[in-house]
This record gives C-alpha cells, sequence and structure tokens, in this order.
C-alpha cells in the first residue's frame, strides 16, 4: 500500500510541504490477452485503430472487437522507432538517428509513407498541435516543424530545453521532460519562430514523459536522483524513479503537489524510457521492467496506488533473455527487483487505453490486452481548437518573424578584425558539413543533398543523395558523403559535376566520414554503436577491414577524431566509455592502446588533430596529447582562456587557429593556440542554428550551422 513520506520542493519554488507517496508490488494484475504481433516500443489509439511501433515497422490493428486487436495493415523499414502520435490521416513516428517519418494512415490496410524529415539530432519523443510537430531531440532540445503539408515538413525552430526525452503542448505551453538535467522545461510556443523557456520544474529522476491536465503536471521519472555518483553504495542510485505531480495552472510558476516514488531501487541502461497517461481520474505510468502502474490521481496532493500490471516472462518462453546483473566496465551496475535467472518482466515502453481496455506495448513480448471495467478509463484528451478555414490554425500559435534570422552587423562586430567578408547561404535542408577545394564549396545539406557553391557562396549545381547528406570529405579528386540510411557515397569530381563512383551500403545511418590523407582509408560512423574503416584505395568499391565496437552508452554525434593526428592516426570514442585509436599510415589499420581515464565533454565535446597532437575540448577549454601517451591521461591538464569565458564544441585545429562549434548550444569560439599551453580568445559569437564542425581554409573558415545555413568567413588566420 502506498505510504505519505516526506515533504518537496524544487529550488526556486514556493516552498510548501507536498507528500512523497511511496508505493509498493501492490494489487498485482496480469494481461488478459495478446494481439499476437510481437514486441512493441510504442503504440496509440486514433478513432477504432491501434498503431503500434515495432522495432521498424509500423501495425496498424483493428478494434472492432476491443478485447481482440486484428492487423489489417503495416509499414516495414522505417527506422530506429521510438514515439508515434496520430493526427487526422498521418501518422507521426520519432526514429531516432533515422529522423521523423510522416505516414499516410487514410487507408488503414495500406500506410505509405509521405515524407521522412531531417531532424536536428535523435528525434525521440513527439507531440502534434494544429500545424506543427514538436520533437523532442534529447541534448538538442525540442525542433519545431511546420507539418501543415505532410509531404513537405518545414523546420520552424528551435526550444534549448535540455535532453528532451518527450513533451506535450497545452495552451501553447510546451512541457519537455529532461533527462539528465532531471527537470521539466516549462517553454511559451505561442509564437513558434520565437519559444522561450518561462520556468522549470526540478523532479526527483531523470525526466521523460509527460501529461498536463487541468492545470495539473503529471511527469514521469526513472533511474538516479540528483547528484547520484553512479555507484550502489549511494543510496540517490536507482531511487529516482516514479512521478511528480505539480500545480501547473500559472505555467511561469509551478509549484509541487506531490511526488510518487517506487519504495526499492531500480536501474537498468536499456530500454530507459518512463511514460505517462490519463484517463482521469486515473494516471497509467509505464516504467520498463517495473511494468504499469494504475494511480488514482482524483486528488493530486495524494495519490493512491490502485494496481500493477507486469509480463512475466520465463526461461524457455518466447521473448526471455538473461539480463546482464553486473557491469563489466565497473560502472553503473543494475538494480533488478527481480531475479532475471528465474524470471524477467517484459519491458513496458508506452501504452494506450480505451473504456475497459488498456493496450500495453512489451518490447520483448507483444502487445498485450488487459481488460478491466473499472481500473481502465478512455484516454483524457485535451481539447484542441479546431483548423480554421483555408488551413489557417486557430490553436493560439501564430509564427511572427524567423527564428534564424541572421544579424550580419552584430555578427561582423563580434568578429572584428579577423574578418574581412562574411558570406551566408541557407538552402532548404540543414547545412551539417562544408569544405572548400580548389575554389568550389562542397556542402553536405541534409534532405537537400550536396551542394556545390562558389567562393561567394553562390549556387553552382546540387545533387541529390540517397539519403540525408550529413558529412563530406575530399580526397583528390573523389569526394565521400556520409549519407545516413543512403550509406557512403564516393563521387569523382568533374567541375561542377559529381559523378557517383561507388555506395557503400550499410545497416545503420552513416552519419560521418574521414578519409585518410593519403586517400587509402575512409572510417565511418555507422550508427549508434560502431565505427566502421573501409578499404577505399584503387578503383575497387570501398571494403570493409575493420570494425570498432566499445562500451559505455553509444556514438552519437560527431564522436570520430576530425581528422587525422599527425597525418595518420585517429580516434573515436563512445559517450561514457571506451576511446579507441588506430594507426591507418601503413598498408592495414593498426590498432593501438585504448586511451583511458579521458573523455571529450560528453554533449558538446570532440576530438581534432592539433599538429603532432589528439586535442579534445572537455571542462571549458582543452586538453591534448600525442599518441601513444605513456603517462596518465588522468593527469593532463584542462587549457583554458585565462579571464576569459569557458568554450565548449566540437574542436577543429589549423595552423594557430582553433574553432569549437557548440551544436547544442549555438555558439561558436575562435581561439588563438599559437601557445598551446595558453590559448586567448579571439572571439565568440552565439548562433540560432546548429554550428558543427568548421573547416578552416587558408583564407576562409566554414561553418555549417543547421537549419540556419553555411557562414563564410574571410579573412586572415591567426
Amino acid at each position: 500500500m502506498p505510504t505519505p513520506s516526506s515533504s518537496i520542493a524544487a529550488p526556486g519554488e514556493e516552498q510548501r510541504a507536498c507528500s512523497t507517496v511511496r508505493i509498493a508490488f501492490g494489487n498485482e494484475r496480469l494481461p488478459t490477452g495478446e494481439a499476437g504481433i510481437g514486441g512493441c516500443i510504442d503504440v496509440t489509439r486514433h478513432g477504432r485503430y491501434l498503431y503500434a511501433l515495432q522495432q521498424r515497422s509500423l501495425t496498424i490493428l483493428d478494434l472492432a472487437d476491443p478485447a481482440r486487436p486484428t492487423p489489417v495493415g503495416s509499414l516495414a523499414d522505417l527506422g530506429n522507432l521510438r514515439q508515434i502520435v496520430v493526427r487526422g490521416s498521418t501518422a507521426f513516428i520519432t526514429a531516432r538517428e533515422d529522423g521523423l517519418f510522416l505516414v499516410d494512415v487514410s487507408n488503414p490496410a495500406r500506410p505509405r509513407t509521405v515524407a521522412r524529415y531531417d531532424t536536428i539530432e535523435f528525434a525521440t519523443g513527439i507531440d502534434v498541435r494544429g500545424p506543427f510537430a514538436f520533437i523532442a531531440c534529447r541534448w538538442f532540445g525540442v525542433e519545431i516543424v511546420d507539418v501543415s503539408d505532410a509531404a513537405v515538413p518545414r523546420h520552424v525552430s528551435v526550444m534549448r530545453a535540455g535532453e528532451a526525452q518527450s513533451c506535450e503542448i497545452n495552451n501553447g505551453i510546451l512541457y519537455a521532460g529532461a533527462w539528465e538535467e532531471r527537470r521539466v522545461a516549462i517553454c511559451d510556443v505561442r509564437n513558434p519562430a520565437a519559444p522561450r523557456q518561462i520556468a522549470t520544474v526540478e523532479l526527483g529522476g531523470r525526466g521523460d514523459g509527460v501529461r498536463v491536465h487541468n492545470g495539473v503536471l503529471y511527469a514521469a521519472t526513472g533511474h538516479h536522483q540528483k547528484g547520484a555518483a553512479l555507484d550502489i553504495d549511494d543510496q540517490r542510485y536507482g531511487a529516482g524513479n516514479g512521478m511528480d505531480i505539480v500545480d501547473v495552472s500559472d505555467p511561469a510558476r509551478p509549484r509541487h503537489l506531490s511526488r510518487v516514488q517506487f519504495d526499492w531501487r531500480f536501474y537498468y541502461g536499456w530500454p530507459d524510457t518512463w511514460r505517462v497517461q490519463l484517463s482521469f481520474p486515473y494516471a497509467y505510468l509505464s516504467h520498463t521492467y517495473n511494468g504499469v502502474f494504475v494511480l488514482d490521481v482524483s486528488n493530486p496532493r495524494e495519490p493512491r496506488e490502485l494496481a500493477q500490471l507486469r509480463i512475466p516472462l520465463y526461461p524457455g518462453e518466447p521473448g526471455y533473455r538473461e539480463l546482464k546483473t553486473t557491469s563489466a566496465h565497473g560502472r553503473r551496475p543494475p538494480i533488478l527487483p527481480f531475479d532475471p535467472t528465474r524470471k524477467l518482466y517484459s519491458p513496458v515502453c508506452g501504452l494506450a487505453a480505451v473504456d475497459g481496455c488498456m493496450y500495453i506495448g512489451g518490447l520483448f513480448s507483444d502487445l498485450h490486452v488487459f481488460h478491466d471495467e473499472e481500473l481502465v478509463k478512455p484516454e483524457t484528451v485535451e481539447t484542441t481548437p479546431r483548423t480554421g478555414g483555408a488551413g489557417q490554425a486557430t490553436t493560439g500559435m501564430t509564427v511572427v518573424g524567423d527564428f534564424h534570422e541572421t544579424s550580419r552587423p552584430a555578427l561582423c562586430e563580434t568578429l572584428g578584425a579577423f574578418a574581412t567578408q562574411i558570406a551566408h547561404y541557407r538552402p532548404a535542408g540543414q547545412v551539417y558539413a562544408a569544405v572548400e577545394k580548389d575554389g568550389q564549396v562542397y556542402a553536405a545539406c541534409g534532405l537537400a543533398g550536396l551542394h556545390v557553391l562558389d567562393q561567394d557562396l553562390r549556387v553552382l549545381a546540387t545533387h541529390a543523395t540517397r539519403g540525408f547528406a550529413m558529412d563530406v570529405q575530399v580526397a583528390g579528386t573523389i569526394l565521400y558523403t556520409a549519407e545516413s540510411s543512403g550509406g557512403l557515397g564516393c563521387y569523382k569530381i568533374d567541375g561542377t559535376t559529381l559523378a557517383l563512383m561507388h555506395t557503400y551500403p550499410c545497416q545503420r545511418p552513416v552519419r560521418q566520414v574521414r578519409v585518410s590523407p593519403d586517400g587509402r582509408f575512409a572510417v565511418i560512423h555507422a550508427g549508434g554503436a560502431a565505427y566502421e574503416v573501409l578499404d577505399v584505395s584503387g578503383d575497387a568499391p570501398p571494403r570493409l577491414v575493420r570494425t570498432e565496437r566499445g562500451w559505455g552508452g553509444l556514438v552519437y554525434y560527431r564522436q570520430l577524431c576530425n581528422g587525422f593526428v599527425d597525418g595518420r592516426y585517429i580516434c573515436g570514442t563512445w559517450c561514457a566509455g571506451r576511446t579507441f585509436m588506430l594507426d591507418l599510415g601503413g598498408d592495414e589499420p593498426m590498432p593501438m592502446p585504448d586511451v583511458p581515464e579521458i573523455l571529450p565533454d560528453m554533449e558538446a565535446g570532440g576530438y581534432c588533430p592539433c599538429g603532432p597532437y589528439a586535442l579534445l575540448t572537455r571542462g571549458g577549454g582543452y586538453s591534448f596529447y600525442a599518441p601513444g601517451f605513456k603517462g596518465n591521461y588522468e593527469d593532463l591538464p584542462v587549457h583554458r582562456i585565462e579571464g576569459g569565458p569557458a568554450f565548449y564544441g566540437k574542436p577543429t585545429c589549423r595552423g594557430n587557429t582553433l574553432v569549437a562549434c557548440n551544436r547544442i548550444s549555438g555558439q561558436v569560439t575562435l581561439v588563438d593556440v599559437s601557445c598551446l599551453t595558453q590559448p586567448r580568445l579571439i572571439c565568440q559569437h552565439d548562433l540560432s542554428g546548429s554550428p558543427d564542425c568548421a573547416f578552416i581554409g587558408d583564407h576562409a573558415i566554414l561553418i555549417p550551422a543547421g537549419y540556419q545555413g553555411l557562414f563564410k568567413i574571410s579573412g586572415t588566420p591567426v
């Protein structure tokens, strides 16, 4: 039974008594049926149909008999799926590194993809209100996209709201559950072109799913409390699981009402999503291996546990698998409230409810049905104003202005004497990377493909790519592109023409490529877990010669070194674990010892070559070392700008100039590194876009800035 506990109040909030209700495994129930379609990551209901996400596919089920959902249609090979919402005849599906899919479901038997949109980072959470989609993109915040024409989604802006996992819009206010920050960001998005944060709610654990009803916010939490060491001896470790309930009747002044907290500790690294659905007066908290909790929230100050549902799996049964109970690298050990060698519970990652039937997505098992007339009510739907005539939205949200309007005078003032000229190019897609070769600029422009520009950034030619163009490199007369789901493209340069020579298909999206100075090897970032080394010498198609896999999280964004140290060494990281290093100066890749105890900043740091050194940005500055360094990496100093600002971002270094581009915050920093141990600030400027790895040429710097476009800063390098 639930028991009230201590009072809580978030920092900056009015201090007032509010209870923490601890819940245990009470009134445990089991599903009453299955749909027989296999494991699901998310499910939603729209009209008489259920829409279930399964691995990389969408399955649509008919609810003519609510107790027996019947598959009627499917769509395969969509991507690494996470969440789905359906509005009208369109399903909006987030697919992590594969972006956002917009699917026409007007004929449930024949769903079809009408568009795939290139999100600013891993598309994770989703809500749609009127003509706008709000996409939670983890570290990069919430991207706002105009979907009034589902076939042609258009970027509007980004709300930098922390590591956003899920989001909801209520009366023109965005609520975003931020994972690492353990908070909900509350933002005014009534003008989607000028979003602004108005408040923060501190949570009892890592943030994710949120729902708002009648001025009350329900925020699911997981993993650890704030400040917890990643060690089982810290009692805050694994103690952040539950749900916070907050009064947001005045969104700018949130006040905690109560907190639901599990009466046991729990941590398992994957899956790491927890969400809440409302069927008022009930809240359904789905929490992976812990199942579903049915809570009475009719009095939000005193929530009560009514029941819990779990999906047991036993050895030998379909879907059962052995879970690791120890940590291979000694960090983040699992804590489970059951013995997984005897029994595990299929993780619940999403659910939907109608009157009397709950549909539960079991990741390892099936789409389960729980029939109970008393505990299951229809989902609470906030009323949204209808679309007016001529497609005009009446949601209280209206675009005024241009989020990415660039003030050249302000940029010129910041750059000062460093820049003699600034050029700007803004295509339809987001610019991820650009290089300059023989007077021409080659830009990887996301969904807009490859663009060839002159020295003033005027378009000379455009080339479609098989997937999103996410990176570009030139070696001699060969151009290489990372084309996301399209793999690696190899093109022969002939003036402004790019003739396709070879492709390298890959099972996972190719997001980054670096080519060795001798043109023998290409190293690619493939998906979220591996790097691949390809032999690209000669005229034959690229050939895989080595794969690097690691530990300690995933490979998220630009974690491959931005070039080759001393012309031959390259390294890559996993966000919280391994750093490999290879010597590609010979005929075959030669592995070197891993680099222990030192990492770039997880969110915004990175590696680049700096002459004979590997330079990594961390702690507001950088460290550097020579490959094969024999000392203690953890003792390497962080070199910061004396008396100047801290700086973060993916680095590029050439000569005496270092450029750090922070794609998350939008900040670009230019640093004089003529004395590597005493960096000096040249300038620092904030862009509205997502600045990526810079390219430093002989007389100009190219800064790709996502949907803000491409900047070329001409001048004399330091």
